[in-house]
């Protein structure tokens, strides 16, 4: 049982709660990771946001983003917003789709040549990451993520 909460003891309760809450300590490791992913990939010139969203344009050439976004778990203008980046970058085509208010996302030439040269990279983070972590320990931690996840849509 936790005591009376006042300005007094928010330091305790601080680290209490910096200890055991789980979207402070998935977003710490995210910004960590996020880090470890954007150095590498710096050479590339993209930050492992946009390398995902790359990745999923990719996979589902011609999707639109109200498609794209829930399995991203984006909200449609947070995607639109990166979309539009990688658009000015020249990386991904946004277009119109069978309803004029749709958008269809697809990957460019100049966005697919520069996946081929992100992927060796982001290869060799995964693979320093497993080593560090252990093949095991890795399958652990992204089966509970995607538990998280499918227990966060219910």
């Amino acid at each position: 049982m936790r005591t009376e909460t006042t300005k007094d003891n928010f330091k305790e309760i601080s680290r209490t709660m910096g200890k055991a809450c789980v979207c402070f300590n998935l977003r710490k490791a995210s910004r960590l990771l996020s880090q470890v992913y954007d150095q590498a990939l710096k050479p590339s010139g993209i930050k492992v946001t946009q390398f995902s969203l790359m990745m999923a344009v990719a996979g589902n050439d011609g999707i639109t983003m109200g498609k794209l976004a829930r399995p991203l778990g984006m909200d449609r203008t947070t995607l639109s917003r990166n979309a539009r980046l990688l658009e000015k970058k020249g990386l991904i085509e946004i277009g119109e789709g069978e309803d004029r208010r749709e958008q269809v996302l697809n990957l460019t030439e100049k966005g697919a040549g520069l996946l081929l040269e992100a992927i060796p990279i982001w290869e060799r983070v995964q693979k320093q990451l497993t080593e560090k972590l252990g093949e095991k320990r890795l399958d652990e931690l992204l089966g509970d993520l995607r538990e998280v996840v499918r227990e966060s849509k219910r």
